[in-house]
């Protein structure tokens, strides 16, 4: 099989940044998508999409060296390549936030507590910093936190990978169920914790498995093969519209727990919808995975670190919803690009000195932090809240929406 067959695999990041992109549009301006609406108020699903690519490209490459008989990546090699990915355009994203909406956080020293749990990773483990200095940052710490098992996962899921998925699988739900039994209250908090997406990843690892880790010449018929995506396309379609009836017909709390509740069969979805479309037909496969698709996939994530606080701030300048959307989106996706191939791309090819980068980055923050400091007011930034009829401080807008009971969700490219 060659190469451009995982095109498949990067349109499938391309759908859950396109699902994200547009379920927050939608949550900030109130603007309808029509016949996709409501496919697109289940786009908060796009975060188990991206979980579920990430464990693929992560087992992939161990996969294919086990396939061929060469030596796997090293651990070291491992955390190097996910340290120079992820870290400096998620600095960068974060300190940037945190010097915006310093004012928020009252006491320098209560800023201070939020920016080391972000910088250790380790923000979503206490509701008090789950979402906070910007919403969509919680992932990105469900990430890292998955990065520091995966060493310890891919021997025994080398050894037997359906083994290895069926244990992930009874992680995850003996976590679910746990909580569902056990937890105070149905909060967003319990049901976004990385045990709670073990399984996604399992999922990830295990469709690499089967993709890279096998010699499969004819193993599938093309055919059957596209039969087969087809259907596995036409349940996703259903099944996000099956979350939008369920989510509006039950209350937040609830809603949480129906979700909560049916997770398990989203590492099977998304494994039916990556493996089938990969053997399938190359008519099929272009048909799934347009170059548009592909192009998203390559900035997914810098657009998703900027693209909410983007679509705040210029719905928050009082345009109308359609035309702020009209502003947001295709700047967002500019500034995306710019930073991946002109900040992340140098770095992870090594062609930029990481430690200038942050010396600089530094810098500039401190000159930022100086003048916001000297009553530098952007307007937009900040969501006011009125609760019962009470004014309340205004909050970071990713921040917001978490504390609004709505998901604002993200992912990690690879």
């Amino acid at each position: 099989m060659t190469n451009e067959r995982l095109d498949v695999l990067d349109a499938l990041r391309g759908m859950a940044i396109l699902l994200v992109v547009c379920y927050h549009a939608r949550l900030v301006s109130g603007q309808s998508f029509g016949l996709f609406d409501p496919i697109v108020q289940a786009g908060y699903l796009g975060v188990d999409l991206f979980f579920f690519v990430s464990g693929f490209c992560l087992f992939y490459p161990y996969a294919v060296c086990a396939r061929d008989g060469r030596p796997q990546p090293s651990t070291r090699r491992f955390f190097q390549r996910r340290l120079l990915k992820i870290v400096p355009s998620y600095l960068l994203a974060l300190f940037t936030f945190a010097a915006l909406y310093h004012t928020q956080y009252g006491a320098l020293s209560n800023l201070a507590v939020q920016l080391a749990a972000h910088l250790a990773f380790v923000h979503t483990l206490a509701p008090a910093t789950f979402g906070t200095i910007s919403g969509p940052l919680w992932t990105i710490g469900v990430e890292v936190q998955f990065y520091l098992i995966f060493p310890l996962i891919v021997p025994w899921f080398r050894r037997s990978p359906l083994l290895g998925y069926a244990v992930l699988c009874a992680a995850g739900e003996s976590y679910r169920l746990a909580i569902a039994a056990f937890a105070p209250a149905p909060s967003f908090w319990w049901v976004n914790q990385l045990p709670a997406f073990v399984d996604v990843f399992g999922a990830g690892m295990a469709a690499a498995h089967v993709i890279g880790g096998i010699r499969h010449e004819r193993v599938w018929n093309p055919r059957f093969a596209t039969a087969c995506s087809g259907a596995a396309f036409a349940f996703a379609l259903a099944g996000l519209v099956a979350v939008t009836a369920a989510g509006a017909a039950l209350p937040d709390a609830s809603a949480r727990w129906w979700l909560n509740g049916h997770r398990l069969l989203i590492g099977p979805l998304c494994i039916a919808l990556a493996v089938p479309a990969y053997f399938a037909l190359e008519r099929w496969r272009k048909l799934v995975a347009p170059g548009v698709l592909v192009m998203l996939s390559a900035v997914s994530y810098n657009l998703y670190l900027w693209h909410l606080e983007i679509i705040v701030w210029v719905h928050r300048t009082g345009v109308p919803a359609t035309a702020s959307l009209a502003i947001a989106l295709p700047l967002a996706l500019a500034l995306a690009a710019a930073l991946t191939y002109g900040f992340e791309r140098p770095i992870l090819n090594g062609h930029v000195d990481i430690s200038m980068v942050l010396a600089a980055s530094s810098s500039r923050l401190r000159r930022l932090w100086l003048f916001s400091k000297r009553g530098c007011r952007i307007a937009g930034h900040r969501i006011e809240r009125t609760r019962r009829g009470d004014l309340e401080p205004s909050l970071p807008a990713a921040a917001s929406l978490m504390r609004l009971g709505q998901p604002a969700v993200t992912f990690t490219d690879n």
